[in-house]
């Protein structure tokens, strides 16, 4: 469908493009995207076309959505700009109750400014009489004192005691200085006078503009509540049922909560017990599809809503399995796969009658399932009128139902066919220690596509892997589990690291599979000592050396398999016994957060002790992880390194001389008894002597051989020829025939061959005897 931003206002109409193009990046339906982030698409649809603003939580929701589709963080830009255009649409949707609001708070401070004014006022006329009191009994006293003056000029010798003194200079002083602060005072009441008018004067204006501006509020309001009457009036009770059931049922592909939504959508308003019946088969998905009579299942009540106690004998209990009789209006539904409507007693005596509604649930012409409506005595019966409504939305619920049962059986597809994929017991290598824990993810998000594994290679050497498929559900498990099947069969064929990258990145591209991945393949020498690593696009295993310190291996990135046509690199890295190597899927930490490995790589350094095991490692870190809100699942694999001992190895280098042979078979001879390996030594000595005599007639160069004593013995022939043998059938009558290569498949617990840069080397493995 379309979305067209509506309304008049240009924010508004920029808003919802805007929000516009962000939902087109996601590639999605309106129907799945509001099941996806669990919102009624009625409500979606209307975000969208601008007739309600989008709230916050919607809009966080649609950026987070669209980081996770498109593989890429949504910049801070972005959100800024959408939730700032956002703003602007709710301030021109709400002016006119904004503007109320706005225009009340300035009223209330102009009305406080008045008051302050008035307060002012009468404080400054206090203090004007007051201080014309003071100058008037001032002048008083200049008055007496020049009067007393003027009269002592008559008499001789006085005038002299009445000559201007100090009280005179003072007298007149002060009344000069009451002057002045009266004219300060008169001048200041001025100012008070004029702003307490100002202030009249606003606040006159203030109160005209708020009684228009809730005049054009009431208006509007006015206006909405006709438009909702009148929409009102012209939806009838169906409508109503109808638009609600569209909106309630079906929120979700959970099949409890639909059958709950089916329910709780008829009750009170058209029913006042409603109820859900569902065979057993259908909800345990044994056997959805076989046409067993309905006779023959037993029933188990999925969904339930109202506050009867019961009807027909059958318990209200919720998930209560029982056994529907025929005769019931039930049974009669699900005999005829039609509707049933009578009236029955509500109770065990003579009493009055209700009125029930059985519907069937049907989908792709089998009957499943049984809807019963209920209403008591007090209300209106159902009436024939209401049969075709009542069971149109039955069979949209039923076809909810089933989806939500196909949903839930591919999510049980997908997890068992995850755990099978998941190895519960690696295996025990010679100078490894591992272990490995797994968390599903949020179960609203699907099985992922995380996967790990540990292969033993030849030469005592182990292969080290974690994936990570992007995305969820049963496709993402399938198509990890091809991955890992191709990551088993490219490790035994011992290709390196960056070469068995571009190996798998080749096998998606030809299986087709649209999904993109993450994986990280490490390969341990531990009698060299080495770490040969490439990834595609996946997180950097970190490493914890013996001192304590810890640090993330600068593995080049590359890009995830199934990008095609581009290189992958592989670094080689030393590491001493003692180490641990902690590797973990892609939703372990954010692959470019920076900041987030540092946190992390302290954590692990406080987390792993010169004593700590692996499998303490493990817990101890997914007790962290495990209390913080994840949607992804997380696959976590911690290694011990710590080597095979240097005198637990022995090397041995001939000419390609057939007379050396024999020195050969004694150094292999010796070795293995200074070791004290109980196997069986003639056997040994003639299973090398047959490898050391193909070698020697096939070298340039001289030929090595390397004994490996761990729990089991390992004898390496290593020379310059470039071409694998051969394991044929032999004429038994033929005695020329070369047996050597068939006597060690046959006598060795394990032999194989690979190629070398610079030749091949043939090897065979004997367990020891047990007693």
């Amino acid at each position: 469908m379309t979305l067209e931003p509506q309304g008049g206002e240009p924010e508004v109409a920029a808003f919802t493009a805007f929000l516009g193009q962000l939902f087109q990046a996601l590639r999605t339906s309106l129907t799945r995207y509001a099941a996806r982030c669990n919102y009624d698409k009625g409500t979606v649809s209307r975000y969208f076309s601008g007739v309600r603003i989008a709230p916050k939580d919607f809009v966080d929701e649609l950026l987070r959505q669209i980081a996770e589709t498109t593989g890429e963080s949504v910049t801070s830009e972005v959100q800024e700009h959408v939730h700032r255009l956002r703003m602007e649409a709710l301030r021109v949707r709400n002016a006119s109750r904004h503007e109320v609001e706005e225009l009340r708070d300035r009223l209330g401070a102009a009305e406080r400014e008045l008051q302050l004014a008035d307060v002012r006022e009468r404080h400054l006329l206090a203090s004007l009489k007051a201080t014309e009191a003071q100058a008037q009994q001032a002048e008083q006293r200049y008055r007496q004192l020049e009067a007393d003056r003027a009269a002592a000029r008559y008499g001789a010798g006085e005038l002299e005691r009445w000559a201007d003194g100090p009280d005179t200079e003072h007298a007149r002083e002060e009344l000069r200085s009451l002057k002045r602060e009266l004219d300060l005072l008169r001048a200041e009441l001025a100012r008070a006078q004029s702003l307490r008018h100002d202030a009249e004067e606003q606040c006159v204006r203030l109160e005209a503009r708020l009684l228009a501006a809730e005049a054009a509020l009431a208006t509007q309001r006015a206006r909405h509540e006709r438009e909702f009457r009148y929409r009102a009036e012209l939806e009838s009770p169906a409508a109503v049922l109808t638009r609600e059931f569209g909106r309630r049922v079906g929120t979700t592909v959970d099949l409890d909560t639909t059958t709950t939504e089916l329910c709780e959508v008829f009750v009170p308003g058209w029913a006042d017990l409603a109820s859900v019946y569902l065979r057993t088969e259908f909800v345990f998905g044994s056997h959805p599809e076989d046409e067993l009579p309905w006779r023959n299942s037993r029933f188990q009540l999925a969904g339930h809503a109202g506050d009867s106690d019961g009807l027909l004998g059958l318990s209200p209990r919720m998930g209560a399995v029982l056994s529907i009789g025929p005769s019931t209006p039930l049974g009669r539904a699900l005999q005829g796969g039609e509707p049933v409507l009578t009236l029955v007693d509500e109770g065990h005596e003579p009493g009055p009658e209700s009125s029930v509604l059985a519907l069937p649930l049907t989908v792709r012409g089998r009957v499943f399932g049984v809807l019963q409506l209920l209403r008591m005595s007090s209300r209106v019966p159902f009436e024939s009128a209401d049969v075709p409504l009542l069971r149109g939305l039955a069979e949209r619920g039923a076809l909810l139902l089933d989806s939500a049962r196909l949903h839930q059986a591919e999510a049980r597809l997908a997890e068992a066919l995850q755990r099978s994929m998941i190895p519960l017991d690696p295996p025990r290598i010679a100078g490894v220690r591992t272990a490995h824990r797994y968390l599903p993810g949020d179960r609203k998000a699907g099985v992922g596509g995380d996967w790990f594994d540990v292969i033993q290679l030849a030469g005592q050497r182990v292969a080290l892997v974690v994936g990570d498929v992007m995305g969820h559900g049963l496709e993402a498990a399938q198509t990890m589990s091809r991955l890992r099947a191709g990551v088993q069969a490219f490790a035994l064929l011992d290709v390196p690291p960056a070469q068995l990258l571009r190996h798998l990145d080749d096998l998606v591209l030809r299986l087709g599979v649209a999904q993109l991945a993450t994986c990280l393949y490490l390969v341990y020498d531990p009698i060299a000592r080495r770490c040969e690593m490439a990834s595609a696009g996946h997180a950097p295993p970190l490493l914890r050396h013996p001192d304590g310190s810890v640090e993330w291996l600068a593995v080049p990135s590359n890009l995830p398999v199934g990008t095609g046509g581009l290189p992958f690199e592989a670094i080689t890295v030393d590491v001493p016994d003692g180490a641990m190597l902690v590797l973990g899927s892609d939703s372990l930490l954010p692959v470019h957060d920076y900041d987030g490995f540092g946190e992390f790589a302290d954590r692990c350094a406080d987390l792993i002790g010169p004593e700590s095991t692996p499998g303490q490692v493990c817990a101890d870190l997914l007790d962290e992880l495990s209390a913080t809100a994840r949607r992804d699942d997380l696959a976590l694999l911690v290694v011990g390194l710590d080597g095979i001992p240097a005198e637990r190895v022995a090397h041995y280098l001939l000419v390609p001389w057939e007379q050396e042979v024999r020195a050969a078979r004694r150094f292999v001879r010796d070795r293995i008894a200074e070791w004290g390996v109980e196997i069986d030594l003639d056997l040994a000595e003639l299973l090398a002597g047959e490898l050391i005599t193909d070698a020697v007639l096939v070298a340039t160069v001289p030929v090595g051989v390397r004994l490996v004593h761990t729990d089991r013995l390992l004898v390496e022939v290593t020379d310059d020829h470039h071409r694998l043998p051969v394991l044929t059938a032999v004429d038994p009558l033929d005695e020329e025939a070369d047996r050597g290569l068939l006597m060690v498949a046959w006598s060795a617990d394990g032999w194989g061959a690979e190629l070398r840069p610079d030749g091949r080397t043939v090897w065979f493995e004997l367990r020891p005897r047990e007693h």
